[in-house]
């Protein structure tokens, strides 16, 4: 069952993001992972192309948390340039539900350090996934219109789930959705595909330091 949601999870990401993009420019030069291993095997992009997952990634979590604070508009016409598929609609249906007069008075900051691993590409290379092990991490609570810190409370270390899209018109990749947060002990688990989002546009991140696997 786990595998099944896997495999509907990244033809439907594949789909979504050739819609608006051209041929994936290194589909011809994805190689086979543990082939024929049950749970292990995965396609896997060139590592230019995993380098490049994992610096748009980490720009996007950047604009995620320096965006907090901007007007709507600001917020608005650069989200899609860091943000795809559900997660860019989600962002910006938040975002209409602020502009309609439900202002959120405050944004939640969670700052960490990250070691992000890309994962489970699709086979012609379109999606994957990103496996971001967050350490040292601190919600800290800003008054939006003072921009005034009034809490920071210490959450512990944690991992998450992201699948991510590649935009070929853009030349780039784009958080696409949130799959999941890990439990303990996760590499001895299979990751499971869910598609689920934050409840509020108000928590944000921001990445302390680049470390990767």
């Amino acid at each position: 069952m786990i595998w099944t949601l896997v495999i509907i999870f990244l033809a439907i990401v594949v789909i979504m993001s050739l819609n608006n993009s051209g041929q994936i420019p290194w589909g011809d030069k994805m190689r086979r992972l543990n082939a024929g291993v049950t749970r292990q095997a995965e396609w896997m992009a060139p590592d230019s192309v995993v380098q490049r997952v994992r610096a748009h990634y980490l720009e996007a979590v950047n604009w995620l948390h320096e965006s907090a604070l901007l007007s709507w508009a600001q917020q608005w016409s650069s989200a899609s340039d860091y943000l795809g598929g559900t997660y860019l609609k989600r962002y910006r249906n938040l975002l209409l539900t602020q502009r309609d007069g439900k202002t959120i008075q405050f944004s939640g900051v969670l700052r960490a350090d990250h070691i992000v691993e890309a994962r489970t590409f699709s086979e012609n290379g379109a999606a994957c996934l990103i496996v971001d092990q967050q350490s040292q991490r601190r919600m800290a609570t800003y008054n939006r219109r003072t921009q005034e810190r009034l809490h920071t409370q210490d959450l512990g270390d944690g991992a998450v789930v992201y699948g991510m899209l590649y935009d070929a018109r853009d030349g780039r990749w784009k958080i696409g959705s949130l799959v999941q947060e890990l439990p303990l002990g996760w590499r001895s688990r299979p990751i499971i595909q869910e598609a689920l989002l934050p409840g509020a546009i108000g928590v944000m991140t921001e990445c302390r330091r680049q470390s990767h696997l």
